[in-house]
């Protein structure tokens, strides 16, 4: 999923179909979550994309301040220490960190903004923001996923293992997001993604 894009904000013109709103998405890697949130942006252009900051490395074709904001481990310490970031996590041992001001500045705006995160992270922000929407995406099964983390990386990934265990803890969690999506097809995983989105947001 390409995230906000700085400018983004700027290209939607007119007013918002839909009510500011914090959406949180969660998934074990590769259950789908992305390729979900990219939809619903496309067709919803006023829902602003979350730019997370992390210290992981790129990868493929990604880039600083579109997908992540990059930042070495020092720098997100720094950040962290002076109340930066609203969440922070570390997964598959590398940190993860929400800026509070962009959510607040979205909202703030009049529109909603959606988030891709991890089960950590979720906790942290459904605590804050109480009347944010919770989504959790999953897999039909772990068998399934696996065959998609092995396809989506091409015999590159160097920690599936970890992403499985990790998917099993998480996959656990499901039933403290208020909506569960089985992605075991995608155009009906999105149309039943989509149709919680207008739901629950409906017209502002």
């Amino acid at each position: 999923m390409k995230a906000f894009r700085p400018g983004h904000i700027l290209r939607f013109s007119g007013e918002s179909r839909l009510k500011p709103r914090l959406i949180i998405v969660c998934a074990p890697s590769g259950a789908g979550k992305s390729t979900l949130c990219a939809r619903i942006v496309n067709e919803y252009p006023e829902i602003i994309e979350n730019v997370s900051f992390t210290t992981r490395p790129m990868r493929g074709q990604e880039e600083d301040g579109v997908d992540y904001f990059f930042i070495d481990q020092e720098e997100f310490e720094e950040k962290k220490a002076r109340g930066f970031f609203v969440e922070s996590a570390t997964v598959h041992n590398h940190s993860y960190g929400v800026s509070q001001a962009q959510i607040e500045t979205a909202l703030a705006s009049g529109r909603p903004i959606i988030l891709d995160i991890d089960v950590q992270g979720a906790k942290t922000l459904t605590a804050k923001f109480q009347d944010a929407l919770t989504i959790f995406v999953m897999p039909p099964s772990i068998e399934e996923l696996k065959r998609r983390l092995e396809l989506r990386d091409q015999g590159k990934t160097n920690n599936l293992e970890l992403r499985i265990q990790n998917a099993t803890k998480e996959l656990k969690e499901a039933d403290k997001f208020k909506y569960n999506v089985v992605n075991a097809d995608l155009e009906v995983a999105y149309e039943e993604f989509k149709k919680i989105v207008e739901m629950e947001l409906g017209t502002s």
